[in-house]
């Protein structure tokens, strides 16, 4: 089980900026990530020929991220098109 979530300061950014349903989405769907990565609305997979992986938000609101030994960190969140 990942121990600890890290949130560098540009995604940081990147979230604060976004609309505030969003927010509380994203803190609900990583904690379902933590507890079940399989749980249906988060589209959840590893991104084809990296070692990042992602989740769904909302169908326009993505989140990107890589994991450590005793780490996940988010990469980036935010529109589908400005994710990837």
């Amino acid at each position: 089980m990942t121990k600890k979530i890290v949130i560098p300061k540009a995604a940081r950014k990147k979230l604060k900026k976004l609309p505030s349903r969003i927010q509380d989405k994203f803190w609900f769907s990583l904690k379902k990530v933590i507890e079940n990565p399989s749980y249906p609305s988060l589209r959840h997979g590893k991104i084809e020929g990296t070692e990042h992986w992602e989740f769904s938000l909302t169908m326009n609101y993505r989140v990107t991220y890589k994991l450590e030994v005793d780490k996940l960190i988010i990469l980036n969140v935010g529109k589908h098109e400005d994710v990837f």
